[in-house]
């Protein structure tokens, strides 16, 4: 329905900028344990995990979740750190493209953008959000902003809401907002003060007040429902389908999920070669890399696309021998 004035009182589709904020999709798998030194993707789609030796954890797709979810994303200390050296850190990023933000014009400190997420810890306290313009003004792009905890083992819904960066954001397909969720760290990212403006990165200022999650094992750290929407109002959390969800995370990151029973073949097309040609199930954000992680033979990548590549098998080449490729991953993250 829509009110004297034009606006909508409903809810509004395709409004939340960040892709899996429900932790749907987790291509890669729902558990990896033992992480103490990891700076890349490892559970839930579009999230990616920086830990500079702060303690030991386990990062899972988790079904606890609030009324109305299905899945958070959980960290779990394994083995703590009480005492972070001064370059010790541990934060989860999700990253947007610029051209996905263009609705929030970056630009004009007038408009103003809304982040919510529901959160849940055992320990209570302060933590950061903090944000990076990739794109935006390279002096003024960067913004921390501080929530609390304030119930242990309770779900919470935390609203942040911002005027944008004086600086504008490009419209590509690379890093374009970043959202930093900090949950440990040294010296060298809290020993200032806490930028709550945007301005110019500054190490000492970015994670200032946050808390210890490492501080002992058991400590744990949860996350969903992130949205993040322009203006200053938070709306109810935008649920879309798991199927469109994925096709969204696959544009970053696609695993065939081929097994030693279900492969691709290649083809003769030259005495000396055997060739393959694979599709993606739908186009990239750019020309992937690719990762055979089980079983086939080795292809060389002749030629590759955000659409498909080409490569070719240049050893033992007859056409008795069975050469194939299965369980491949391609990844055009950001």
């Amino acid at each position: 329905r829509l009110d004297q004035v034009g606006n909508s009182d409903g809810a509004l589709s395709n409004r939340n900028m960040v892709i899996n904020g429900a932790m749907q999709v987790a291509q890669r798998g729902t558990s990896v344990a033992g992480l103490s030194g990891a700076n890349s993707y490892k559970t839930v789609d579009r999230y990616t995990t920086y830990i500079s030796s702060l303690g030991t954890w386990t990062q899972s797709q988790d079904t606890d979740a609030p009324s109305g979810f299905g899945h958070s994303l959980k960290m779990l200390c394994t083995t703590a750190d009480a005492s972070p050296a001064s370059t010790n850190r541990m934060l989860i990023q999700t990253k947007i493209e610029g051209q996905d933000v263009q609705s929030l014009d970056f630009g004009d400190t007038s408009n103003t953008y809304t982040v919510s997420f529901y959160v849940k810890s055992n320990v209570t306290g302060t933590y950061i959000l903090e944000q990076y313009g990739d794109t935006a003004s390279a002096t003024s792009n960067n913004i921390s902003t501080a929530y609390t905890v304030d119930t242990a083992d309770t779900w919470e819904r935390k609203t942040i809401t911002l005027n944008v960066d004086s600086g504008a954001m490009t419209a590509d397909n690379t890093s374009g907002l970043v959202l930093s969720f900090w949950l440990g760290t040294g010296s060298n990212y809290s020993s200032g003060t806490l930028n709550t403006s945007w301005s110019a990165p500054s190490a000492g200022d970015r994670a200032v007040g946050q808390v210890n999650l490492a501080s002992a094992t058991s400590n744990y750290w949860q996350i969903t429902g992130v949205q993040l929407e322009v203006g200053d109002t938070s709306t109810d959390f935008e649920h879309i389908s798991y199927g469109d969800q994925l096709q969204k995370c696959q544009r970053y990151y696609q695993n065939n999920g081929l097994t030693s029973l279900d492969r691709i073949y290649t083809f003769q097309y030259h005495p000396s070669y055997k060739g393959l040609q694979y599709s993606y199930f739908c186009q990239m954000r750019a020309a992937p890399a690719i990762t055979r992680t089980n079983g086939g033979n080795t292809i060389t990548v002749e030629s590759i696309t955000n659409q498909k590549f080409f490569g070719y098998v240049a050893s033992g080449v007859s056409d008795a021998t069975p050469h194939y490729l299965h369980t491949v991953s391609f990844d055009a993250e950001l």
